[in-house]
């Protein structure tokens, strides 16, 4: 897919902002930040952070992308430049998707004879992997060809293979004449279709292996010695977590590298086009590099030992049980993004029971406007009661005496609770209770159910103690009974249950 521009008024005046610098610019060689550089999609100019915090680069164009193919930081990114040898990327990603690495290639007399080649001779017969590994690791100009002329019998076709792979991968601003880099009319890229580019070939195994290798040989043949080659990339001997990348060079294209390199779980891709000499395209790499390691860390956003907040209980609003996360969230951010800040959305009421582990919310996680992660909150203990009023039982001794009951604090252990699936309440009464009744007696139980599935029981006990009648008081209660009796009248009080 191709990238979306921006309207052509915006294009224009950033080209003359651009070009305003350039004029004023005391030499491009310079390490300098320019007001047309970005972080994360923003000009220095126009936002903080601003060139105090943004990497000073030496370099026409270039780039720095996280993993996930974020441009971190960039410099006239969609900006056409000569990519010299940085083009054997496509030549070696095309070579291997399309041949097989231990088919043989017979070196024809056209690429033994195209300028700046390793020396590699008419007849001399390597395999496509060899082949790949010359191209890659010493950027054999020859063995390109070579590579070409296997998958479509001519360079020229090479090319042409080469242009349409490019436009299947949404390289709008690549063009290709030739499979080493060479400078031609109308062989181009930018910082962004390169760095792209890279990321396809760089999840293919063999080519990442190959961009690693640190040296290699090439064998003796005919009035060539065998020698020893080390790779271009000099970063392969110097820069802690590199994985690989390419160089280039060419009279327009000036000094160029992609190079790649991961520390832990987070991986960077550096691009430079245009540095003004070989050592600044690997020290202003590596000063990529680091800027992007120390702004795009792993960090732990939430754990389940953290609370989040509280949520009130219906069947008293003035408890709550705490709530905290489900469970770890670990990402890797951008710390220029800005901070991290959370969004809760939790119940505004739970009815009884809640279980440990019962979400009761989310908590959306966010840098600005853009949200991270969403996180579920849940129930951070159990809750199956707080001494709530749930009915009433008669007194026996009584005609028309209840005692109020209550739910015990305590209750039995949760039994294999599921979050989603409903729960059902069912209060079970004692019939009656004989006085004198002492406050904390046990008249009977809440048993909370998924399915048939018992998940929690709650005693349930009195709430008030009720003395039981005198003497004279029993004899009136018996002579009411009698006359009630007569009349077909209760002689009891009924048991009461609170719906909840």
């Amino acid at each position: 897919m191709g990238r979306a521009h921006p309207p052509l008024a915006v294009r224009c005046a950033t080209a003359g902002l651009v070009a305003l610098s350039l004029l004023l610019a005391p030499s491009p060689a310079l390490a300098q930040c320019l007001d047309a550089d970005e972080i994360a999609g923003r000009p220095l100019a126009a936002c903080d952070p601003s060139h105090t915090v943004a990497p000073d680069i030496s370099a026409f164009s270039g780039a720095l992308y996280a993993g996930d193919g974020r441009a971190l930081w960039s410099r006239r990114i969609d900006r056409p430049h000569a990519m010299a040898s940085t083009t054997k990327i496509m030549t070696a990603l095309i070579a291997l998707e399309r041949a097989n690495l231990d088919d043989v290639v017979t070196i024809s007399e056209h690429a033994s004879k195209v300028p700046y080649a390793l020396g590699l001779q008419p007849g001399e017969r390597l395999t496509v992997r060899q082949l790949v590994e010359l191209a890659l690791v010493a950027s054999s100009n020859d063995a390109a060809i070579a590579l070409g002329e296997l998958v479509n019998g001519s360079e020229s076709g090479f090319v042409a293979t080469m242009n349409e792979r490019a436009a299947e991968l949404g390289l709008d601003d690549t063009h290709f004449a030739n499979p080493h880099g060479l400078d031609q009319p109308g062989h181009y890229t930018s910082a962004a279709d390169l760095a792209s580019l890279t990321r396809t070939a760089m999840k293919l195994p063999e080519f990442q292996r190959v961009v690693s290798i640190r040296k290699l040989k090439l064998a003796e043949r005919k009035d060539r010695p065998a020698r020893t080659l080390k790779s271009t990339n000099q970063l392969l001997r110097t820069y802690p977590g590199i994985v690989g990348g390419k160089t280039g060079f060419t009279d327009d294209a000036k000094y160029a590298l992609v190079a790649t390199a991961q520390r832990d779980d987070v991986k960077l891709t550096a691009v430079i086009l245009g540095a003004p000499n070989s050592g600044k395209r690997f020290k202003t790499s590596a000063r990529l590099l680091d800027w992007g390691f120390k702004h795009l860390r792993p960090q732990t956003l939430t754990t389940p030992t953290e609370t989040v907040g509280a949520v009130a209980l219906s069947a008293n609003p003035s408890r709550s049980v705490p709530a905290r996360f489900a469970e770890e969230t670990s990402m890797t951010l951008f710390d220029l993004d800005g901070p991290v800040t959370r969004k809760l959305q939790l119940a505004a009421q739970l009815p009884l029971p809640i279980f440990e582990g019962q979400p009761v919310g989310t908590v959306r996680l966010m840098q600005g406007e853009r949200v991270l992660a969403t996180a579920t909150a849940v129930a951070a203990l159990d809750v199956a009661s707080v001494g709530e009023t749930v009915g009433a039982v008669p007194v026996a001794d009584y005609i028309d005496r209840v005692v109020t009951v209550r739910a015990a604090e305590t209750s039995s252990a949760v039994q294999e609770f599921t979050p989603d699936v409903p729960l059902r309440r069912v209060v079970d009464l004692d019939p009656s209770v004989a006085a004198p009744v002492t406050e904390g007696t046990t008249v009977g139980e809440i048993v909370y159910l998924q399915g048939e599935q018992v998940v929690s029981r709650v005693p349930v006990v009195t709430a008030t103690a009720v003395e039981a009648p005198g003497r004279a008081e029993k004899l009136g209660i018996w002579l009411m009974r009698g006359v009630r009796g007569l009349f077909g009248a209760p002689r009891m009080a009924d048991a009461v249950v609170t719906a909840q």
